[in-house]
């Protein structure tokens, strides 16, 4: 009962915010992509027995389709692991060894792949490096959404400048996006925290903007109706500079759902 409860207000192919999530963002070594999705369908298997132990609530593997500012390291997958609290999250692998993992993955890929196969898979290194950040929900629109593979979900990174910005996220930003999903123009649009992160991550990241899109439609953000909800053009123009200097945008990508833990 609690999980069908939690399926009714969750996302539950993407971001499920019932708390609290961590988000790993792969950059592969050359010409090893191959040999990284090898070794993300033993880790789902692993996730899917988290999740059916209620250890875990989901985890969704992105693509990265593309990022804003690319520099010499592209990163090129992104993980998305997900739980009921911050609690939970901290708990989910007290007492795991490396035997009971791989007791978990032989059982589960039993008839697919054997023993030697399932070894040489994890003993593989695809990955040059990985940022991890853990994020909590500040706000999305409603309702929550599921988001089916094959769909996009576009990220924005953002870096506080000041108390304020989440204020405006929550009281500027929001409304319009709302409106937005009201009409069908999005899908929905959610808000997020960054409460714990790795040592490679970016440490200027404060928080994540998300945009699930629908297609063949562009959201409208300066129109004469989101003006209006503020006031008209003057208010709303005031209210745009205060909430650009809140925050600075430190890049964008585009990431398509390929796979979920079941």
């Amino acid at each position: 009962m609690k999980k069908l409860l939690l399926l009714a207000i969750l996302l539950t192919s993407t971001f499920s915010f019932a708390q609290v999530a961590t988000i790993d963002i792969f950059f592969l070594k050359d010409g090893m992509e191959k040999e990284y999705l090898e070794l993300e369908e033993v880790w789902s298997e692993f996730h899917s027995q988290m999740i059916e132990d209620g250890k875990m609530y989901g985890w969704s593997l992105f693509k990265i389709e593309s990022v804003s500012n690319p520099g010499p390291d592209v990163p090129q997958y992104m993980t998305l692991n997900r739980y009921e609290s911050v609690e939970a999250q901290k708990k989910a692998y007290v007492g795991m060894t490396p035997d009971k993992f791989n007791k978990i993955v032989r059982k589960r890929l039993r008839g697919k792949l054997n023993s030697k196969q399932i070894r040489k898979i994890l003993e593989t290194d695809p990955k040059k490096m990985h940022h991890s950040y853990t994020i909590e929900l500040t706000d999305q629109t409603m309702p929550s959404v599921e988001m089916n593979v094959g769909e996009v979900i576009n990220v924005d990174a953002m870096v506080q400048k000041n108390p304020d910005y989440e204020k405006y996220e929550s009281n500027w930003a929001k409304p319009i996006f709302q409106d937005n999903v009201n009409q069908k123009m999005l899908k929905w649009w959610g808000f997020t925290k960054v409460i714990d992160k790795n040592e490679q991550a970016l440490s200027e990241i404060t928080h994540f903007t998300w945009k699930i899109p629908v297609e063949g439609k562009k959201p409208q953000w300066n129109s004469k109706k989101s003006q209006a909800m503020f006031g008209g053009e003057f208010t709303f123009k005031k209210l745009a500079n205060l909430v650009g200097n809140s925050r600075d945008m430190l890049g964008s990508a585009k990431l398509k759902l390929i796979k979920v833990a079941k």
